[in-house]
């Protein structure tokens, strides 16, 4: 990829490494990688490792700046099971959460938004507090496709669950048949 800038954040497919290019040289980058820990208050953190070497072609497209644009597969199930649970957004760093645009999508008529530095989708009354520095709205047709499935996967596995009392049972077994209704749907987590 050429169009590779100093600052982008973007996605090394062999590593998983994902973080912000810090330097190029070539046909290789140096990525900063960012990853999520818990902090000695039980707090997350967002932190900053060592910058490694990665090849642009080993770049893909998609990840660059996934986190302000497409959740992967994973964080989509980790959105979905926040809201299984009937939880507003979680923030891991306010501060972050606060500062960065809000990236929103229409989904069959309905306003959908989220924010670095929270999972899950954010609620009306999260909406006012964490999209204060503004509201991204692009066309997404791969996100809302992407989101459908999700969507469809996890009314099916919704099913499953509706006579279990409320409890940590329930997330796993919601878990387990979200997983076998994405994989019919050709979505592997």
């Amino acid at each position: 990829m050429s169009d590779i800038e100093i600052g982008d954040r973007v996605c090394d497919k062999n590593s998983g490494s994902c973080g912000r290019v810090v330097s190029i040289l070539n046909n290789e980058v140096k990525i900063e990688p960012t990853i999520i820990k818990r902090g000695p208050r039980g707090e997350y953190l967002e932190v900053t490792e060592p910058p490694i070497r990665a090849k642009k072609a080993n770049l893909e497209p998609d990840h660059i700046k996934r986190y302000e644009e497409l959740p992967s597969d994973h964080e989509l199930l980790l959105h979905f099971g926040v809201e299984e649970v009937g939880s507003p957004a979680l923030i891991l760093n306010e501060a972050t959460a606060r500062a960065t645009p809000c990236s929103c999508f229409t989904y069959k008529g309905k306003d959908l938004c989220w924010s670095r530095g929270a999972i899950g989708l954010l609620k009306q009354e999260q909406l006012g507090v964490y999209c204060v520095a503004g509201k991204g709205y692009k066309p997404q047709p791969k996100l809302v496709e992407r989101y459908t499935r999700f969507a469809e996967a996890a009314e099916e596995a919704h099913k499953k669950i509706e006579a279990m009392p409320k409890g940590r049972e329930r997330l796993e077994v919601w878990l387990t048949e979200m997983g076998k209704e994405l994989s019919k749907r050709g979505v592997e987590v």
